[in-house]
């Protein structure tokens, strides 16, 4: 018996090493590929949080089951821009889930200005983030990232 749980432990051992070399890929990354910032036919290019480039039409609108349970906190929606600078893809990373429905309307629905490189019109993958807070969504980092 002794030995059996031995074996079945060392056994376990080996699948989780194995299991944590294994790289994790974001959506982004599985339908696209990896961020290669080289022009047509790779991978978008990797930007970080976009805030400050982005052109929105409106704020996120807080909902009303959100704000009676005083759900307050920090969305970031991650986002593939096309060439064109249309948001083709948003997904949230983090914040309360409640309020993910409503940052991810409203990253759909902002543009920003096409990116290329070399010439080259590229995807531009990055954040969106949106703060909740007090009854109120404000767009953090959009003069920059200054206190």
């Amino acid at each position: 018996m002794k030995l059996l749980f031995l074996f079945i432990f060392v056994l376990a051992t080996f699948v989780a090493l194995g299991q944590d070399k294994q790289n994790t890929k974001t959506p982004v990354q599985i339908l696209y590929g990896p961020a290669e910032p080289t022009g047509k036919g790779r991978g978008p290019l990797s930007a970080g949080v976009l805030n400050m480039k982005a052109i929105l039409e409106r704020l996120p609108t807080y909902p009303e089951k959100a704000k009676d349970a005083h759900t307050e906190g920090r969305v970031e929606i991650q986002v593939l821009v096309n060439e064109d600078g249309e948001v083709i893809f948003a997904n949230p990373l983090s914040g309360p889930e409640a309020l993910w429905a409503e940052s991810v309307k409203a990253a759909v629905a902002a543009r920003f200005q096409p990116s290329s490189v070399k010439g080259e019109p590229v995807k531009v993958s990055g954040r969106l983030i949106f703060d909740f807070k007090k009854g109120k969504v404000e767009l953090p980092y959009k003069n920059g990232f200054t206190g």
